[in-house]
């Protein structure tokens, strides 16, 4: 019977996708090392070979169920199978360029003649489940045979997880070999959380980071709203709320307009990420944490610290209810997060019961639940209600396998796995430990960290993996020094690697048969990471050499001016400004950029694109030096003054992920580092180089290049001799 045919009234669709397969001589071929590996792969009996897409392709949805959104996650917005076809559609031919791909919604009953097919279908027969045993719709069977492959799983987001794998085996083998794919992940919570609050990221670095995420198959973005740096005496410290209300009410909240997201905004990610699979799970944070909200309102302030809220204030917890009954409707998930962490001690019955009330007041308002941070409050007459989520991050905050035998659902985000601070920490990495990741979950016997692993130091600490309660993980990456400390993109860096390590454990655990090695993850990240489609947070540029563009004068007053790399990125002379405009935004690391021009004494910008600027600013002092900016903050080359007169310039910036250097006229200028909170620890900066606009009113352009990776800046003599590197 065809497995697109109704089975016992069970509601399934498919997706055609028709390809070419080559059946190749010899033994079965093995899986390449998908990030996260497959529960189950087992190759096809007496058959050897392997698929790999033709130039033209027919993606086919079946009639039946094409607007099927079947999902039992957390999202209230669950993409259709439709949707989530044109997903792949698009990433399919963004990852493959020989591809043509033809989408359109039919009878998978009647396939027309083609040489292969691809069938995806949505089945309850597909019997996925958590490893805990709940039944999940983010299953799926992908069965690869010489004419066709077949994905059938439990819901649409569970066939998304599908199309996922197909992609990364295509990516990194170029085929995909024949046989049957089992696979649902073990835990429903498998995600990362990033704080906003304390430092601005753009709306549309935030889409791009959930895309990439979705490539590791994350299920949760965890986005920490609302903060503020240690105020350190200073009731005007840094703090912000990153929502813009509507209700002028509360416009108190938000006086920095230019740092929030309107509604269409957020409501747009949150779309956007849904459209991948990834729910975003919004915080909120209060009674702690909360120097947003007594900045605007003084008299809610606990005497003794102001980032505190008094809750015995009787406008207190009216004020944090009128918070979320304006974002409530924002919010597209069934559970959200109150944060509610670091609250004083000696309010412990009061912490308690506005937890307790804010569960009531929000499921009542919304029907959501919600989560908070672990937080061991000392009460012998109250509790927080086992219908909350407890998201442990700290033993010194919460037990969290005493949580669990007691009946709460509880999330592992255990610091000494999963939190990272940004640029300096006395206590966190600025990536995650990869060495305790994967040989340190247990101080003594070793292995393989996953969600299940709370106390590292004894073994007898940590609940069942099919422990009910253990509803997955989330690593944290934090801004505590606040904005100035680092760049948005600077985040992705930080991300990066241990995102998929989070997820990859999190879709299987580490007892599992097929679980992911170091080395496996080790022989994929890199081409994986490269590959990731819909987003280039690593700024990549497509260039037919090392040398990516190269611009030399004397330019036209109007018109072309060639791009002399050979790459075609030919740029516009704008006389009225005397600068160069190119098709181009910003590179990534590594790069070597290499810039004559002369200066005439002024501040000034020499380079510009969407992410950061650079150019010539002047120091407290008045003297001339070279600086970067981003996001508004304008980072000096503190300990260097620049010379100039009637003769040419010569710059040279180099950029990898650990920092940036600059060199002037063959010598090196310093390095672009950032004070830590004011203090004599100095951090490096990694900035992208600008390549939007070259030049402008206080410079003219001679000549720029730009080269793929690190060169020695004393043999950057000129572009013509510069473009066999």
């Amino acid at each position: 019977m065809s497995p697109c045919k109704v089975i016992k009234q069970a509601a399934y669709c498919c997706l055609i996708i028709f390809a070419s397969v080559f059946a190749l001589p010899g033994a079965a071929l093995n899986l390449p090392p998908l990030v996260p590996a497959v529960h189950s792969f087992t190759a096809n009996s007496g058959a050897s070979g392997a698929f790999r897409l033709s130039n033209d392709i027919r993606l086919i949805v079946d009639g039946h169920d094409a607007q099927s959104t079947r999902d039992n996650g957390l999202t209230l917005i669950p993409p259709t199978l439709l949707s989530f076809a044109q997903t792949f559609k698009t990433d399919l031919e963004t990852l493959f360029p020989h591809t043509s791909v033809t989408l359109s919604i039919g009878d998978t009953q009647a396939l027309p003649v083609h040489p292969t097919v691809i069938a995806i279908s949505l089945s309850d027969r597909v019997n996925a489940t958590h490893a805990d045993g709940t039944t999940t719709t983010e299953g799926y069977e992908l069965q690869v045979l010489p004419t066709s492959i077949r994905i059938t799983a439990s819901g649409s987001k569970g066939a998304f997880w599908g199309t996922r794998t197909l992609l990364q085996g295509l990516v990194l083998a170029g085929e995909f070999p024949l046989g049957t794919v089992v696979d649902q992940p073990d835990w429903q919570t498998r995600g990362f959380m990033l704080d906003v609050g304390r430092q601005w990221y753009p709306i549309t670095f935030l889409r791009d980071l959930c895309t990439y995420a979705s490539w590791f198959k994350v299920s949760e973005f965890h986005v920490h709203l609302s903060d503020n740096v240690s105020p350190r005496g200073n009731p005007n410290a840094y703090a912000r709320f990153r929502l813009r209300p509507e209700d002028s009410a509360l416009a108190g909240l938000t006086p920095h307009l230019n740092e929030t997201y309107s509604r269409a905004e957020f409501e747009d990610f949150q779309t956007h990420c849904a459209a991948r699979g990834v729910t975003i799970i919004p915080e909120l944070e209060s009674p702690g944490h909360a120097l947003v909200i007594t900045q605007w309102r003084p008299e809610l302030a606990l005497s003794s610290d102001p980032t505190l809220i008094n809750l015995t204030v009787p406008d207190a917890i009216p004020t944090i209810k009128a918070i979320w009954k304006e974002f409530l409707p924002w919010f597209h998930t069934k559970q959200v997060s109150i944060g509610a962490d670091e609250y004083n001690s000696s309010l412990a019955d009061d912490y308690n019961n506005f937890v307790n009330e804010m569960s009531d007041f929000i499921g009542q308002e919304s029907g959501k639940t919600i989560r908070i941070w672990g937080t061991r409050e000392p009460s012998n007459t109250t509790s927080v209600s086992k219908n909350i989520t407890i998201q442990h991050w700290d033993f010194g905050d919460d037990d969290p396998f005493e949580l669990i035998r007691s009946g709460y659902d509880v999330i592992n985000s255990e610091d000494s796995f999963q939190y990272i601070v940004m640029k300096q920490s006395g206590s966190f990495p600025q990536q995650l430990n990869q060495t305790r990741l994967w040989e340190g979950a247990n101080v003594d016997t070793g292995g393989i960290w996953d969600p299940h692993v709370f106390d590292r130091g004894n073994a007898s600490n940590n609940p069942r993996i099919s422990d009910p309660h253990l509803k997955g993980a989330i690593m944290a990456a934090w801004n505590d020094h606040g904005p100035t400390a680092s760049t948005f993109l600077e985040a992705f860096y930080a991300l990066k690697e241990g995102i998929p390590v989070v997820a990859s454990v999190g879709w299987l655990a580490a007892s599992g048969p097929n679980h992911l090695t170091h080395a496996q993850f080790l022989e994929a990240f890199a081409q994986l990471e490269a590959s990731a489609p819909g987003q280039n947070l690593d700024r990549r540029i497509p260039s037919k050499s090392a040398m990516v563009v190269a611009y030399a004068a004397p330019f036209p007053k109007s018109g072309i001016v060639p791009d002399r790399s050979g790459n075609g990125y030919d740029a516009h002379f704008d006389s009225a400004t005397g600068s160069l405009h190119t098709p181009l935004g910003s590179k990534g690391h590594n790069y070597t950029l290499l810039l004559r021009a002369t200066l005439d004494g002024s501040p000034g910008t020499l380079l510009s694109g969407p992410d950061e600027s650079f150019g010539v600013a002047s120091r407290a002092d008045g003297a001339l030096t070279l600086a970067f900016t981003s996001s508004d903050i304008t980072y000096l080359l503190s300990n260097y003054t620049l010379s100039w007169g009637s003769g040419t310039v010569e710059i040279v910036l180099t950029g990898t992920q650990d920092g940036t250097s600059v060199f002037v006229d063959g010598t090196h200028a310093g390095d672009f580092l950032v004070s830590i909170d004011g203090t004599n620890v100095f951090e490096p900066m990694a900035f992208v180089a600008p390549l939007q606009i070259i030049g402008g009113e206080h410079s003219e352009v001679k000549e720029l290049a730009m080269w793929d990776g690190i060169h020695d800046a004393n043999g950057l003599s000129s572009v013509e001799e510069m473009r066999g590197i």
